[in-house]
């Protein structure tokens, strides 16, 4: 069984879709599954949780067959241009072999039958919309940053995947959020997924994609790319419900210089029992700390409550605003939610306070 495809394409193609796949106690799961048909050639590959099908023209005979290892494959690809053959051959069916040809070069490494790769999710009946990708992956890039990394089945699916519902893409992890909002688009279907998955938009570029939201799984299909997700838990945290909407003060600050001065007082943190950031009428210090190192920022408005933070997740927030001039910060109280907007923009990061202990709490 023969086959041809565009060498330098099916490089690229199967370097992307063989970092899909992950150490795993299953061991075809190692590899991608590759397939000639209708003149396509398709690469498949999965860690059961995403999968990522990517697709290229083909010329030749119509067969399958599942690539055991395919960053090997892959580097030997990187040398070849021009037209390449892929020929599956072998005399044991149950193991066959794959030789790779271009040129003078050739490569032949180990394959499986098709069989023995686990099936794609199909569609199932459910709601879908059309989004620019590019545009999709931004706002998920600029919220991403508040999810907790899974350790494990215990973990709670809304503090550890991105959530879409309404006109909002947003993400908490328990200490902090952070949120962008669309009038323009409404996710007709509330759902979770992981943000490792979305990464993958980056593949489709800034093509319209076909968003597919079913019971079990979440389809993001291009021409030439499809992901598929695990939808992951049921509801999404009703993130609007736990936003202020009324504030005692507000003020803005750049966010440059108050990261600037996070980093002078990063430097007198402890290495144990770490001590929380204290920022009132402009002056940022820590809580209880021995030394008594303390900087300021120049705000515009009236700050007079004293509030406390953990520092890491402040940072995080007002790197969100990166590159602009001023971010507006809105207090309730000193122990309400700390809310971070800038002008113009529809998205906002909101960091829980944390109790202060020392001088300013009293």
């Amino acid at each position: 069984m023969r086959a041809t495809v565009d060498a330098k394409a099916f490089s690229e193609a199967l370097n992307h879709v063989g970092k899909v796949p992950r150490q795993s106690t299953i061991p075809v799961l190692a590899g991608v599954l590759i397939r000639f048909e209708s003149g396509r050639c398709s690469i498949t590959g999965t860690d059961l949780t995403t999968w990522l099908t990517m697709t290229l023209p083909a010329g030749g005979e119509e067969f399958a067959f599942l690539l055991d290892d395919p960053a090997k494959a892959s580097k030997a690809c990187r040398f070849f241009d021009g037209e390449m053959t892929l020929e599956l051959h072998g005399e044991d069916p149950k193991y066959p072999v794959a030789t790779l040809t271009c040129g003078h070069r050739s490569g032949t490494f180990d394959a499986f039958p098709e069989k023995e790769y686990p099936e794609r999710p199909k569609p199932e009946e459910g709601v879908s919309f059309t989004v620019n990708a590019t545009a999709l992956l931004r706002r998920i890039e600029r919220v991403k940053y508040a999810v907790r990394v899974p350790q494990g089945f215990i973990e709670r699916a809304q503090q550890t995947c991105v959530q879409f519902s309404g006109n909002d893409v947003f993400t908490l992890d328990g200490y902090r959020a952070a949120c962008d909002t669309d009038t323009a688009l409404t996710f007709p279907r509330p759902f979770l997924t992981w943000g490792d998955s979305l990464s993958l938009l980056k593949l489709m570029g800034d093509s319209e994609v076909t968003v597919q939201v079913g019971t079990n799984h979440v389809w993001f299909s291009s021409d030439t790319v499809t992901i598929v997700c695990r939808r992951e838990g049921v509801e999404t945290f009703p993130l609007q419900d736990a936003v202020p909407k009324k504030f005692s003060e507000e003020f803005t600050v750049s966010p440059g210089e108050f990261l600037r001065e996070l980093d002078y007082l990063q430097g007198f943190q402890p290495k144990k029992n770490r001590l929380t950031t204290v920022f009132c009428g402009g002056r940022l210090f820590l809580d209880k700390a021995e030394s008594k190192c303390s900087t300021s920022v120049e705000i515009e408005g009236e700050s007079e409550l004293a509030v406390g933070f953990d520092q890491r997740y402040m940072k995080d927030a007002l790197t969100q605003f990166k590159g602009e001039p001023r971010v507006r910060m809105k207090l309730t109280s000193g122990v309400g939610p700390i809310i971070i907007e800038a002008e113009g923009r529809n998205d906002f990061a909101m960091v829980l306070p944390v109790r202060l202990h020392g001088l300013m709490a009293a």
